[in-house]
């Protein structure tokens, strides 16, 4: 009996010392090295949709693996769009820690996405990033506007940033409401149905327009379009309106008939189209549809 109760003794012991050591032999799990988008203000750290031309600061901290402690050795920033991606930074360091950061333009509209890998001397990584939607400017559309003759109420004169006809009554003495106006309608022996800026020539010849009392006239230029009614149509509540020719800019868009599409600039440099509805037969006067950005 003495020696089974030793034996089972020792049996015991063994198998303590088996589940013993089992326990020292568990190694922690190495998380590689650390990453760390930099939030707060000035800094973009999450999915963010952006307005074409928007520019933005990124930036990351990172550091070793708390458990292997190997020293970082690379840093890539990625731009993926369309599943192609574009090196932004590629770059080897041998470091403890590492801090960058850099500002980026979008210029064109799209989706893509920013991502940031950190690698150490053990071939861990880590990757971190977030999506960025860029659109077109914000837009304003107006619909059916009425623009007449100098004589109807329904008034010549057409103020964008209120989406608003005024006639000449409520233009002629009054600098404030001019200041408003940045295109009129008139129609004329040699121009035809006619756009033009408050500081056209030949606008300012008609008298009873009264434009020679006016003060404030604003410097609208226009540029013709290729652009479709039923594209004009489709646009949404963002859009990239084409670069303004410089070269083809007039004060003034003549002979103009239903269906046309004419591009314009005001003089605070907002962009827009003007759509031809209809041209009434009877009296001078024209329906549009405007839309510029907001």
């Amino acid at each position: 009996m003495k020696k089974w109760k030793f034996l089972f003794a020792a049996l015991m012991m063994s198998v303590g010392v088996i589940v013993s050591s089992c326990g020292d032999d568990t190694e922690e799990t190495d998380p590689g090295p650390s990453l760390t988008l930099k939030g707060g203000t000035g800094y973009t750290s999450d999915d963010a949709t952006l307005e074409i031309g928007t520019t933005i600061k990124v930036g990351v901290v990172g550091g070793k693996s708390s458990v292997s402690g190997n020293k970082l050795t690379r840093f890539k920033c990625l731009f993926t769009s369309n599943n192609i991606p574009t090196t932004l930074l590629d770059t080897t360091i041998n470091s403890d820690t590492f801090d960058w950061e850099t500002e980026l333009e979008f210029t064109s509209v799209g989706t893509g996405r920013i991502s940031f890998e950190l690698t150490d001397k053990g071939a861990m990584k880590t990757e971190k990033g977030f999506n960025i939607t860029v659109q077109g400017p914000e837009t304003v559309k107006y619909s059916n506007i009425e623009l007449g003759s100098w004589n109807d109420p329904i008034g010549s004169f057409f103020a964008t940033s209120e989406g608003v006809a005024y006639n000449v009554a409520q233009t002629s003495t009054i600098p404030s409401n001019q200041a408003k106006i940045d295109f009129l309608f008139f129609k004329g022996v040699d121009n035809g149905n006619t756009i033009a800026a408050p500081d056209d020539v030949d606008a300012n010849t008609i008298s009873d327009l009264k434009l020679n009392l006016w003060t404030n006239k604003n410097e609208t230029r226009f540029n013709p379009s290729t652009l479709t009614a039923a594209q004009f149509d489709a646009i949404g509540t963002n859009y990239v309106f084409p670069n303004f020719d410089l070269n083809q800019q007039s004060t003034k868009m003549n002979q103009l008939a239903a269906g046309d599409v004419i591009l314009f600039k005001t003089q605070s440099n907002k962009m827009g189209y003007i759509k031809i509805i209809s041209l009434y037969t009877k009296g001078d006067k024209m329906k549009i549809d405007v839309i510029l950005e907001k």
